[in-house]
Parts: structure tokens; C-alpha cells; sequence
């Protein structure tokens, strides 16, 4: 007991405190070792006053040892009509930890939180700037911020990023007797310390040594083991809308009661709905007319205003102007299915690449709305906020993850459809006509589905064949090449796929030395996995092939060709072939992935095979003049 109030209470006095060894010469060398910067103190304490009324006091200090530290400059504090700011202050110290400067409230900006994307919002920012000091130097800030409606409580990370190194970080709760504080932890060393006095429960947690980590630069991500605490009220009050988060369903109900009555048209637009079902009975097919009438009349922007930041905007608004927010676009693409006769869910999804919540933890932990369509044979899903986006097509910011569903009856919790490995495909074919004493000519297609889509939709849709151009001169491995001509496709069905064909120019394909000529063949180079074991993570199963024509300079005939290489395990499939006659050289190349985690005491394993694939994808050909 002796041990946990006085946890407890140098948590509680370290915000308060003022001089401190902030040398840089007193940091651990461990810590500096791989480091951009080094936390040398973070606290948080998160007094709980009643529902919906809380007060958070934060203070950080931290080293900057070079320049890709620059960005934790900038103190940026969120406030809006349910929340203010009633302190914020901060100091600069050198090398040898003395002050420099020190700045207040008078010393922060305050600027509005408006995004590009943003129509209107009330929410705003106080930023608090440093300026740059000779490295490494150190800043040191607080603040205090007072919230009146409250949702959610904080989820704490003990440590930043993985370039970030940590001396000690922890957080406080304050929690009424007679309230709950909800919490599970990941990674953490060290226990809750926990007291209970008269009137309240103290809730402690603080991890110490934390080291920076090296991340491997590859589609193969690093396991980040980072520690944090996740937290959530069992009560809560919004807006003025009280809810609870008892279960799925329970928090189902509080959403359900914010977007009830939302859904009333104008006549106009019930009108168009009548109009549309004239056209065919089958309800999959009005959804499909009904979701392309609102991808042609409606655009995205995004609407935060008090509990408009949870709350959609009327259906007929959106009819009325031609634009809202996903809640919004969602709730008015239901009303117009409803007008139809078609049940739909608003549905919460936490929506990024690879995201995904704790369905064992009932909290807010979503940041997006979708349409949930059921059938009488399949489930359709709608995207509502993307103007292009295919019909029944979930892609890689929401799909394979646990959404919750808001039915009259309350939450419940499904899981969107998942893109498989065989429909993760990129393919690549073509020829390359090469010359010895001029450019070597080349025109290749590349074809994409499954995630694949996405990412080739994202950059190359909208896109001038100039701007497109310009993708390619930044991405193609060529040493010295132009791009003659483009053309980009696509077809949106319900599996989508593109095509991007371009015709290239390339100078110096071919090396030569003497009477022989040199060149590599694999457009796709893998990267070396570093000897850096860890924890690894595969991201996405996919399968990616070539098949090249190179067409030899006249005179020239094969001399050397790499070996075939084939291999299969428990990571995925690789084949490397290379067909040769008189003519030309088939260079062929296929990946297998398969997603998953990696346990440290497979790293070798799956490193060798990456490594193989590496120094394979490098294998040159040589060609000799007759």
C-alpha cells in the first residue's frame, strides 16, 4: 500500500514541478541509441468530476536529437463548444538542460480546425509553436483542458513512435467512488496501481525504458508492441444525450436515438425514388439505381458542429443542398431506400488501412459511417461518401473488420466482407524491344483488383495523362527513361478492377562492356529485409505476376540466363522463369503472399525468403554479339 500512494502521488506532483535535469548528457545511452528524439517525461492526469464533465492536465518534455524530430514542435490542443483550454505553457532548454525560453497562453495561436475537406466545423486549435534551436535541445510543455460533455476517455500510448525513445511515461485516473472507469491494457510492464480513499479511486500506470526501434522498410511491417491503456466510461452524457456503454447494444441505442427522425424527404425526392422503382422490382437493382442517383447528386464534405459531430444532418437537407458528411450521406441514401421499401443500417466502422477495434471492448471506438444493405441472398454494402466508388464495394479503408450496426433494437456487431487473397491481383505484361545503339523500346499493361484497385484508383482515376505521366516518372525504376503515351481504365462492377497501359523510351537498358551486353529483367525489385529481428507482420495476402517479352538487338544472342528458382512455404509461393530462344527472352515472375504475424523466432525464416527473392529479382542476363 506504502508503494502505490507514493506512485500515486509523484504522478500527481510531477505536474507541478519545475526544474528538472533536462541535460542531454544524462539520458541513458541506450535511449539515444536509434533515436530521433527521447521522451524524457510524459503524464497525464484525467480528474473525472461526474458524467459528461471531466478535466485533463497533460505536461511532456522531450529531447530533439536531430532534424526528422522537427514535428513534435508544434503543441496542437482541440477544443470546441463542449470543451476549453485554460492553460498552456511551455520552455525551450539547450544541450546542458537551461532555459531558454518560455512561453504562455499570449504565446499560442488560436486557429480554426476547418480541413479542406471541411464545410463547417466549430471545433478550433491552440498551437503552441517552438522554435528551432540548435540540436539536440529540449521542450518541455503543459496544458490543461476542461471538457463539459464527454464520450470518450483517453487511450494512453507510452510511447510515440518507434523512432521515439521514452525515460518515463504514465497516466492518472481520478474516478469518482460511485463511477466506473473501464480499462484494458496492451503490453504493459508494469500493473495498475490502485487506491481507494473516501470519496474516490486512483487508477495509476507508468512504463520507464522504453527504446526506440528500427523499422524494416518493406510491404513487411514491424510488430510494434507498443505499451497503452485503453478507457472508457461505463456512463456517459454528449450533447446533452445520455448513453451507456453497459454493451454493443446498450451504445446502440444512444446512436439510434440521435439519428431517429432524421430520415424525413421532400416530396420532390420521393418523387425520384417512385420514379426509379418503376424502372424494376428487383431490389438489388433499385439499391444499385437509388446508391448511383446519390453518388451523382451529392458530394463529401465534412460538417462537425456540437453533437453534429455524432448526430447526422436531416435527410432533406441533404436533398436540399447536395452535400453533408458520411453520417450524413448515409442517413439520406437510408431515407431514400426506406421511401423504396428496402431496409438499411447506419453503421459505425473505424475505417484505414489494416484498422480494426476490440469487439470485447464496448467503446466509441469508430470514426466512420457506411450503409449496411441485407438481401435475401447476400448482404450489399455502401460506401456513400466516394462519388466513383462501385456498387456493393467495400475497399481497403473499410473492409475484413468488426462494424456495428445501429437497429432499433440497439447495436449489433457484424464484420464487413473481406478482400481474399485471390482477388488481390496485380499483373503485369508487356514487351521491351531492345536496341544496342539506341533507346530500347517498351509498352506494358498493368492490371489491378482487390486492394491492388484502390491504390491504382487513388492515384491514376482522376487523373490528366500528364498528371499520370508524372506518377510513372516518379515510381518506374528506369534509370533514364520517357513516358511516350498512357491510357487508364476501369471497370466497376462489383469486383473491380483497372488497367494502366504505357508505352516507355528507355536509354541505357542495356549495358555494355566489350562485345557483351548486360541487363535485369524484373521491373519489380524486393527489398532486403534487414538483419533487425522482431516481430513482423505480412499486411495483405496478394498475388503479383510478370510476363515480359525482351525482343534481342539484332546481332546479339543469349549467353548467360539466371537459373529458375521456385519456392513454397508458409509465407507464400515465388517462381522465377526465363524462356529464351533466337528472338526474344519470356521473363516470368510470380508472388504469392500470405498475410499473417510473424513471431520473432520465424524471423530467419521468412527473411531468407524475402532475401532469395531480393537477390534473385537482381539476377542480369548477358547477351553476346554474334
Amino acid at each position: 500500500m506504502k508503494k502505490l500512494f507514493f506512485t500515486v502521488y509523484m504522478l500527481l506532483i510531477v505536474l507541478e514541478a519545475s526544474s528538472q535535469n533536462y541535460s542531454f548528457e544524462s539520458i541513458p545511452d541506450n535511449l539515444k541509441k536509434r533515436a530521433d528524439a527521447v521522451v524524457r517525461s510524459s503524464q497525464c492526469l484525467y480528474t473525472i468530476i461526474k458524467p459528461g464533465n471531466t478535466v485533463e492536465r497533460v505536461k511532456k518534455v522531450i529531447t530533439l536529437i536531430n532534424e526528422n524530430s522537427k514535428g513534435y514542435r508544434y503543441l496542437t490542443v482541440n477544443y470546441d463548444k463542449y470543451s476549453k483550454i485554460n492553460k498552456i505553457k511551455g520552455t525551450i532548454y539547450d544541450e546542458k538542460g537551461q532555459i531558454i525560453k518560455v512561453m504562455g497562453m499570449s504565446d499560442a495561436y488560436d486557429i480554426s480546425a476547418i480541413s479542406g475537406s471541411s464545410f463547417y466545423s466549430d471545433d478550433r486549435i491552440k498551437l503552441l509553436y517552438f522554435p528551432i534551436y540548435k540540436f539536440p535541445y529540449t521542450i518541455e510543455y503543459e496544458y490543461e483542458k476542461e471538457y463539459t460533455s464527454v464520450m470518450n476517455y483517453p487511450s494512453y500510448y507510452f510511447q510515440d513512435d518507434p523512432d521515439v525513445s521514452v525515460e518515463k511515461s504514465g497516466i492518472q485516473f481520478l474516478v469518482p467512488k460511485d463511477m466506473i472507469l473501464r480499462f484494458y491494457g496492451k503490453n504493459l510492464k508494469n500493473s495498475v496501481d490502485s487506491v481507494i480513499t473516501s470519496d474516490q479511486k486512483i487508477y495509476t500506470w507508468q512504463e520507464e525504458n522504453l527504446p526506440a526501434i528500427i523499422q524494416q522498410d518493406y510491404f513487411i511491417q514491424t510488430m510494434y508492441n507498443f505499451p497503452v491503456i485503453h478507457t472508457a466510461p461505463l456512463d456517459f452524457e454528449y450533447g446533452g444525450y445520455k448513453g451507456s456503454m453497459s454493451s454493443w447494444k446498450a451504445f446502440g441505442e444512444w446512436d439510434y436515438n440521435l439519428i431517429k427522425g432524421m430520415d424525413v424527404l421532400p416530396q420532390t425526392e420521393i418523387d425520384k425514388v417512385l420514379e426509379i422503382t418503376r424502372k424494376t422490382k428487383d431490389q438489388r437493382e433499385i439499391t444499385k439505381l437509388i446508391y448511383e442517383y446519390v453518388q451523382s447528386k451529392t458530394r463529401y464534405v465534412s460538417i462537425n458542429i456540437g453533437i453534429g459531430g455524432y448526430r447526422p444532418a436531416e435527410a432533406s437537407a441533404v436533398a436540399k443542398n447536395g452535400f453533408g458528411d458520411c453520417k450524413a450521406l448515409v442517413n439520406y441514401t437510408m431515407a431514400l431506400l426506406k421511401v423504396a421499401g428496402i431496409n438499411s443500417y447506419y453503421t459505425l466502422v473505424k475505417a484505414g488501412i489494416n484498422e480494426e477495434i476490440n469487439e470485447n471492448f464496448v467503446s466509441n471506438q469508430f470514426n466512420h459511417i457506411i450503409l449496411c444493405v441485407p438481401m435475401q441472398k447476400d448482404t450489399v454494402w455502401l460506401e456513400c461518401t466516394n462519388q466513383t466508388n462501385p456498387f456493393n464495394y467495400l475497399g481497403v479503408p473499410t473492409n475484413d473488420r468488426y462494424a456495428l450496426l445501429i437497429t432499433p433494437e440497439g447495436g449489433k456487431m457484424v464484420r464487413t466482407p473481406k478482400l481474399e487473397k485471390d482477388e488481390n491481383i496485380s499483373k503485369r505484361t508487356g514487351s521491351i524491344t531492345m536496341y544496342s545503339s539506341s533507346p530500347s523500346l517498351g509498352k506494358i499493361s498493368n492490371y489491378y483488383s482487390g486492394y491492388n484497385y484502390d491504390f491504382a484508383s487513388a492515384l491514376y482515376e482522376k487523373e490528366s495523362d500528364e498528371e499520370v505521366k508524372k506518377q510513372l516518372y516518379a515510381n518506374l525504376r528506369f534509370p533514364d527513361f520517357s513516358v511516350l503515351s498512357v491510357s487508364f481504365t476501369e471497370n466497376k462492377s462489383e469486383k473491380p478492377s483497372a488497367e494502366l497501359i504505357y508505352g516507355v523510351s528507355i536509354n541505357n537498358f542495356t549495358l555494355e562492356k566489350g562485345s557483351r551486353l548486360y541487363f535485369n529483367p524484373s521491373l519489380t525489385k524486393a527489398g532486403y529485409l534487414r538483419d533487425l529481428p522482431s516481430a513482423l507482420w505480412i499486411v495483405n495476402s496478394d498475388i503479383s505476376s510478370d510476363s515480359i517479352s525482351y525482343y534481342l538487338p539484332y546481332g546479339y544472342k543469349v549467353e548467360y540466363i539466371p537459373k529458375d528458382v521456385i519456392i513454397e512455404n508458409e509465407f507464400g509461393k515465388f517462381r522465377y522463369k526465363l524462356e529464351a530462344n533466337n528472338e526474344k527472352i519470356v521473363y516470368k515472375r510470380y508472388l504469392e503472399l500470405n498475410e499473417g504475424e510473424v513471431p520473432i523466432e520465424k524471423f530467419n525464416e521468412l527473411r531468407n525468403f524475402i532475401n532469395t527473392i531480393a537477390k534473385t529479382d537482381r539476377a542480369e542476363i548477358i547477351l553476346k554479339k554474334s
